[in-house]
């Protein structure tokens, strides 16, 4: 269960995390070098209405760096910005919305100062599906919310990020394809070594195949990022050039490395 109590100050008075500048920008204080959101004049001051202010910002900037959409341009201004994507767009709502609709939503903001994050998460990452473009996007929403709702341990976050990883992996399947792909290639991979493999259970011919025609996929799918790393997203660059090799080798003629899994026939 979460306690969703009222953390005060000393003198009992709420504490407060979010604030406005003097052009109603929103400040956090935990993080005050930038602005995040603007609070028109005519919607609430609330704390929790502060939160979402923010959370609405920086979520569409990891969404923004999941979905590339194509490099930065320039106003008459001279003020740079992201084009804006019909597909992203549409993924960061969807995600804000079971954030926002969600019992972590009903936390109060000062839960997030008494539970700092340090940013580093504890859970165990296992095989190359944890490092695909998509696991490096939910692992970065999951430092948000731990960040913006506290460090905290319930079955509410739990959901909360399974529900979001859902809906991302839904969506990309559609809008995204290469993104699905290279996240069903790596379980495909990663369920030859027997990770998602149920107990008692063993593997088929028809596995077989499957886990290889994905390794074929997926080493085009690194030379590819590789050759041309602007045209991806940053997630992307990340799984294609630090994580990738952990896991398969990306020698088609198959030469063992150290660290690489030898294939078991």
């Amino acid at each position: 269960m979460i306690d969703i109590g009222n953390p005060q100050n000393g003198d009992g008075t709420p504490q407060e995390r979010f604030v406005l500048d003097e052009e109603r920008y929103v400040i956090d204080k935990l993080n005050p070098t930038e602005r995040k959101g603007y609070c028109h004049g005519d919607t609430p001051e609330a704390q929790v209405h502060l939160r979402e202010r923010t959370l609405m910002v920086r979520l569409g900037e990891l969404v923004g760096d999941l979905i590339n959409p194509g490099p930065k341009q320039t106003d008459r201004w001279g003020n740079t910005y992201r084009p804006f994507n019909k597909e992203g767009h549409s993924i960061w709502y969807a995600i804000y919305c079971a954030i926002v609709a969600s019992r972590l939503n009903a936390l109060e903001p000062a839960v997030s100062i008494q539970n700092a994050f340090d940013g580093t998460l504890k859970r165990q990452k296992v095989g190359l599906q944890a490092f695909t473009s998509l696991s490096l996007f939910h692992d970065d929403v999951e430092r948000l919310l731990r960040d913006l709702y506290g460090d905290i341990e319930s079955d509410v976050l739990d959901r909360v990020l399974n529900a979001i990883f859902v809906i991302v992996e839904e969506f990309t399947q559609y809008v995204r394809k290469d993104l699905w792909q290279e996240h069903n290639d790596a379980m495909n991979w990663d369920y030859m070594w027997g990770i998602g493999l149920p107990d008692g259970c063993g593997l088929s011919g028809s596995d077989h195949t499957r886990a290889h025609g994905a390794l074929a996929d997926l080493r085009v799918r690194v030379h590819e990022v590789r050759a041309n790393p602007s045209a991806f997203s940053k997630y992307t660059v990340e799984f294609a050039t630090l994580h990738v090799e952990e896991f398969i080798n990306l020698d088609e003629k198959g030469s063992r490395r150290e660290g690489i899994h030898e294939l078991p026939f």
